[in-house]
């Protein structure tokens, strides 16, 4: 009896002893790194080039004579995660920009073919949806506006194809503007590693919530990372979802780079600027706290926000701080075709099936009866398609690819 009370006692102890040893182990992180083990998914993407290929001279000249179009296939991998049952997926739009085939890989190493649904180059968002009726698991989206510089995080990706890797840092900038893509974007900086593999999965705080979507965008830096802030995402998914894209929001007002500071050069009437008491020549200095110093710096945090949302802009006027509310809406109506009207002095036809200015007031570079074949590349077929496009480039530049007495030209505006 003794001795099968010492046993007893000797595995009590030793259980005792064995479970705190593991409790040690079981760190935060390794908390947090639990709850994303089937909701982070591989992403391989299969793309189609087509290139000219001549085999018997090196002169591009004969290309013409001896040279045919050669076709293979190319790889990339990348990450994402799980933000709805249904099987919505959230990456990067550069992991999967131009694929003609994705798959979206789990870590018990099931496969699904997915589409994208929704995209937006320049906040390098892209949302899938798998062909499965299945329900899977979702991340917990967290708040990227509640950031605590040096605060544990934690990257997860899939690093060149290999399940669940995980590395882990501190917040080290909650909202770097950084200059990218000929633009800027806004990012939560970390010294977590980041590469392209890491691409598109999610930076996670110690409750287990997403707070960042990885993106690795400095391929030389070292020690480096960056993500985009999560509440991009939870502002823009519903666009995503219901529209494929985010639709732009419309301000009222324009702005110049002066001397000053990033001016307002002029508010159109009855505009949601006009309501909100925006003058000419105010100094608009931060967007919901965060500086906007530069007409890039607007266009791209605006561009966070949809029709409907209501924003803090600060501004200085007469050198005095004033903070404003405004309400974001969607375009007027045929708001692209009545401002090359009003700056350029073009009007359009299309009852002919082609696109033909019928007006213009720079006859130096567009003339009327120009044919207007495209808009920064591509085809437009009538004038609401112009429309559209002039809508999406407002606050920047679009190129006209137009035609005239048998040549082909481009003209650059700047809106």
């Amino acid at each position: 009896m003794r001795l099968t009370a010492k046993l007893l006692f000797i595995v009590i102890v030793l259980s005792f002893f064995s479970e705190s040893h593991a409790s040690n182990r079981i760190t935060p992180v390794v908390k947090a790194v639990k709850q994303f083990e089937t909701t982070v998914v591989n992403i391989r993407t299969e793309k189609i080039v087509t290139r000219r290929y001549n085999p018997f001279f090196n002169d591009p000249f004969f290309d013409d004579f001896f040279g045919f179009n050669r076709s293979y296939k190319t790889h990339s991998l990348g990450s994402g995660f799980f933000v709805k049952e249904s099987g919505i997926v959230v990456t990067n739009y550069h992991v999967i920009k131009a694929a003609s085939e994705i798959l979206v890989i789990l870590e018990n190493g099931e496969q699904y073919k997915a589409n994208v649904i929704g995209k937006d180059k320049l906040l390098d968002l892209a949302i899938l949806k798998t062909e499965s009726q299945e329900e899977f698991t979702v991340a917990k989206l967290g708040n990227s506006d509640n950031l605590y510089l040096g605060e544990t995080i934690i990257a997860m990706g899939n690093p060149f194809g290999l399940n669940s890797s995980v590395t882990t840092g501190v917040i080290s900038s909650t909202n770097r503007i950084l200059k990218i893509n000929g633009g800027v974007g806004l990012f939560i900086q970390t010294d977590a590693l980041i590469n392209p593999g890491n691409s598109g999965g999610p930076l996670i705080n110690l409750d287990g919530e997403v707070i960042g979507i990885n993106t690795a965008i400095y391929k030389d830096a070292q020690g480096i990372g960056f993500s985009i802030p999560i509440n991009i995402l939870k502002r823009t998914l519903s666009e995503f979802l219901n529209y494929g894209k985010i639709r732009k929001s419309y301000t009222g007002f324009y702005t110049e780079e002066t001397n000053d500071g990033l001016t307002i050069s002029s508010i159109e009437n009855d505009s949601p600027a006009a309501k909100a008491g925006f003058k000419k020549n105010d100094i608009i200095t931060k967007i919901n706290t965060i500086p906007a110093n530069s007409k890039d710096a607007l266009k791209y945090l605006i561009r966070t926000y949809p029709p409907g949302s209501e924003i803090k802009i600060d501004i200085i006027r007469n050198n005095r701080n004033i903070q404003k509310l405004l309400k974001l809406t969607t375009f007027p109506d045929n708001y692209g075709l009545t401002f090359l009207r009003r700056k350029y002095g073009l009007d359009f036809t299309d009852s002919t099936s082609l696109v033909t200015i019928t007006k213009s007031s720079i006859p130096s570079y567009i003339k009327k009866d120009d044919i207007l074949i495209a808009v920064n590349g591509e085809e437009i077929n009538n004038i609401k398609d112009l429309d559209k496009k002039i809508v999406e480039n407002i606050g920047g530049n679009v190129t006209f690819t137009l035609y005239r007495g048998n040549h082909t030209f481009q003209i650059k505006l700047s809106l």
